[in-house]
């Protein structure tokens, strides 16, 4: 990878939710149509590190390593493959594939997944379970998107987990990203890694682990709007004394005094 390859991809990585047409076009107008190539590799390196979903004959599907199959993705529910733009994050050449029956305990799991998901996430919602390369292995996924950018601000949680069916360990991490952008620019990134045994129930399992970090997020942000934005501020100017401000049109002639040098 080249120097100039490299920075194109650590600039589409640290894309906030959302905003990756808009970072596209600025990345065109700044380095050039010639580079177009360059920076669609990036991002479709970024939505599937991201397991953004795509919309595919009207249903969303969750891109990951684990449904790649060379140039294109498969959905193993409905045995499609298709490509993506990976831009507007579109799929298209949808083909009927052939491919194994979804094990009954991926269905189940996919399921209860999808009543989970849809009951505890705003926005958009997808989900999704794969087989990995090890049969013993599933890949469960939830996106939850949040897009506002009318606005100025986007959202979004990514939820993604390895569950070992014969030592029933679930393993895998969960990421917020958040960004506001009228009048500043405002950045919060979260991540959590989840680690848990005995997950005999998977779902229940994940839910409670999700439902304790949304918790401690809810007592971080407390904390930030209670503690930490406040000390930010100065209580008292640096005279150490109060400003009157009720008198202070009358007494504190500052665009005057200026002027006249005091």
């Amino acid at each position: 990878m080249s120097d100039f390859e490299r920075i194109i991809k650590d600039v589409i990585m640290g894309c906030p939710p959302g905003e990756v047409e808009e970072v596209y076009k600025d990345l065109i107008n700044i380095v050039g149509e010639n580079s177009k190539d360059t920076i669609i590799d990036a991002i479709e390196e970024y939505n599937i590190a991201h397991h953004l979903p795509v919309e595919v004959n009207g249903k969303q599907v969750i891109l990951s390593e684990y449904n790649k199959q060379g140039s294109k993705f498969n959905e193993p529910f409905d045995k499609i493959s298709f490509e993506v733009d990976h831009l507007t994050r579109q799929g298209f050449n949808i083909e009927t594939i052939e491919l194994p029956e979804v094990d009954e305990e991926i269905q189940n799991i996919h399921k209860n997944l999808g009543i989970y998901a849809e009951a505890n996430f705003p926005g958009d919602v997808s989900f999704a379970v794969y087989k990995t390369s090890d049969e013993d292995k599933y890949a469960i996924y939830i996106v939850s998107t949040k897009y506002n950018p009318s606005n100025f601000w986007n959202g979004y949680w990514e939820s993604a987990y390895i569950y070992d069916k014969q030592v029933q360990t679930l393993e895998g991490g969960i990421r917020v990203r958040v960004h506001y952008y009228e009048d500043g620019n405002v950045s919060f990134k979260a991540e959590k890694e989840v680690k848990l045994e005995d997950a005999t129930d998977v779902v229940a399992s994940l839910s409670a682990a999700e439902k304790a970090y949304e918790s401690e997020l809810d007592g971080l942000f407390d904390d930030l709007n209670e503690k930490q934005f406040k000390s930010l501020r100065r209580r008292l100017p640096i005279t150490r004394s109060k400003v009157s401000w009720g008198k202070a049109i009358g007494n504190y002639r500052l665009g005057k005094d200026a002027a006249e040098g005091r």
